[in-house]
């Protein structure tokens, strides 16, 4: 009996120190480092304007440098929301093309700025809501305005990249 119980406490106390173990690695792991929130917030609003820059400029290259490459990124479009870096380049890499195949008279991009940016972060993953500011034409009609978007970014080898669009309207 003496046994038993000495094996349990053992049991216990083992499980104890594991589980302090434990719970310290998911808080190292959730936030490793001191974080410099306005810089963060600055290289986050830099990543969403070289976005909007490289499809201002329909540079696909650039686009491409801006997200993540990984199979978890989304991004909806006119057909529906598409999943994986492998798509959503691929989509990038062929409306941009086809865009260019028409011309300018099909599509010009005048003006693309972001505004009023409400930066959430936690550590390496961010979501940003801003003020999306847009003149163009397209199809020969022009458009002119302002909407409310979101998108998601990771922190992947020290650069805040998208890992996901959700358009406002």
């Amino acid at each position: 009996m003496k046994g038993k119980v000495i094996c349990l406490l053992v049991l216990i106390l083992v499980g104890t120190i594991a589980c302090q173990k434990c719970q310290e690695k998911v808080k190292a792991a959730a936030c490793a480092e001191k974080v410099d929130i306005a810089a963060e917030e600055e290289a986050i609003q830099a990543a969403v304007q070289k976005e909007m820059d490289a499809w201002k400029n329909m540079d696909y290259e650039g686009i491409a440098a801006v997200w993540v490459h990984e199979p978890y990124v989304y991004k909806p479009t006119p057909d529906g929301a598409i999943v994986g870096w492998d798509t959503v380049g691929t989509w990038f890499e062929t409306t941009i093309r086809e865009i260019q195949e028409k011309g300018p008279e099909y599509f010009t991009m005048r003006e693309l700025s972001a505004s009023n940016f409400d930066i959430h972060l936690k550590c390496n993953v961010a979501f940003v809501l801003y003020d999306e500011h847009s003149d163009y034409t397209w199809e020969g009609k022009d458009y002119s305005g302002v909407s409310r978007n979101m998108k998601y970014l990771e922190k992947k080898e020290g650069e805040w990249k998208l890992i996901a669009i959700l358009p406002g309207r």
